[in-house]
């Protein structure tokens, strides 16, 4: 080291493009906010006033909703699966009570709402299928009938379920207060259908297991107590012998535990077979569906506060758009580094821009 000199301190280089400091500083920010206030203002209070005609102008809608608590039918199945379980025959099904959250899906399923869909409903007067009501239009039925369910799905219903409470609450909104009440009705009405079908069901064959077992229980029956007989007939003095009256209690035992087994199961059978035919109701309708009162609230307060802050966004966005645009464009640095980053871009397609290429 000579005299006069110092030691090379390392310097920061520059980044590619000629940018000296990629850094944004938060006065610059502030300052470009100010700048372009009036841009800003515009743009929120344009989207603000477009949101608040939307929530003026749009059509009324209605609103009505219906809860229900399922009833248990835990009873019955639990019954099948220990009875089955005691001969070793799994019946699958898992058993016990349906969750709220399966009658969510059950509500919104493709065969609850295809039935929807279908249905002839009485609107103003006239009695109209939903796919004609909503002027649906297609190449065939089935898209017709696939928009008209994904119109239920989507813009309809609503469901909710009470985790704690087991209560399921659908919700039904249309533009049209009637079609809203007649829509709840029919989608309690194929939820109790399909409940009462499928309880039938598992009813049915619950019976068709039972009596199968019924039999073999009558026969197994039959052969023990025809084996105490030959004992008892060939053995009218076993009292006297203890190896005799030890035999007896055997067969004994053995006759009085086929003849429970065989009780339990004839009493068994004619609960499913009761139960078969049985067509109650399996949930209980806590609130049925109402005649909506009036139009649902228009909600103004919530599509201004939406407004404002998504026209603040905008027009903050907007503004530094502007004055990115409004800055001369020799001697920027970031000007001259997107304008080459734009120009290898549209190169890679096969574009030009004219002044790139002037």
């Amino acid at each position: 080291m000579t005299g006069g000199q110092t030691p090379d301190t390392p310097r920061r280089s520059a980044p590619p493009g000629g940018i000296a400091d990629d850094e944004i500083s938060l006065w610059e920010v502030l300052a470009v906010l100010l700048r372009r206030r009036g841009v800003i203002v515009l743009s929120t209070f344009v989207v603000a006033a477009l949101a608040v005609a939307f929530a003026i102008v749009r059509s009324p809608s209605y609103t009505t909703s219906a809860s229900f608590q399922p009833q248990g039918s835990e009873a019955s199945q639990s019954q099948l699966l220990a009875l089955a379980s005691q001969f070793g025959v799994n019946v699958g099904g898992g058993g016990g009570e349906l969750s709220p959250a399966f009658y969510a899906e059950l509500l919104t399923s493709r065969e609850i709402l295809l039935r929807v869909a279908e249905f002839a409903y009485t609107v103003e007067g006239a009695t109209v299928r939903l796919v004609d009501l909503l002027e649906i239009e297609d190449d065939t039925e089935e898209l017709r009938l696939k928009g008209g369910i994904e119109w239920l799905r989507e813009s309809a219903v609503s469901v909710q379920t009470g985790r704690e409470t087991g209560i399921v609450t659908v919700g039904v909104t249309t533009d049209w207060p009637g079609l809203s009440l007649q829509i709840a009705q029919r989608l309690l009405h194929e939820v109790s259908r399909f409940n009462l079908e499928t309880r039938q069901s598992q009813a049915a064959t619950e019976r068709g297991f039972i009596e199968a077992r019924v039999e073999s229980a009558q026969l197994d029956l039959q052969e023990a107590e025809n084996e105490l007989q030959g004992f008892l007939q060939a053995n009218r003095q076993f009292q006297d012998s203890p190896e005799l009256a030890f035999q007896y209690e055997r067969l004994q035992r053995n006759v009085s535990l086929r003849q429970q087994v065989y009780t339990t199961l004839v009493q068994s059978f004619e609960q499913a077979r009761i139960a078969e035919v049985r067509d109650t109701p399996v949930m209980t309708v806590l609130q049925p569906p109402f005649m909506p009162p009036g139009p649902d609230e228009r909600r103004l307060k919530l599509f201004l506060a939406l407004g404002l802050v998504l026209g603040a966004m905008g027009g903050t966005v907007l503004a530094f758009v502007v004055e990115a645009f409004n800055r001369p464009g020799i001697g920027d640095p970031a000007r001259e580094d997107f304008q080459r980053s734009l120009d290898a871009f549209l190169a890679s397609f096969g574009i030009r821009r004219r002044a790139a290429a002037e």
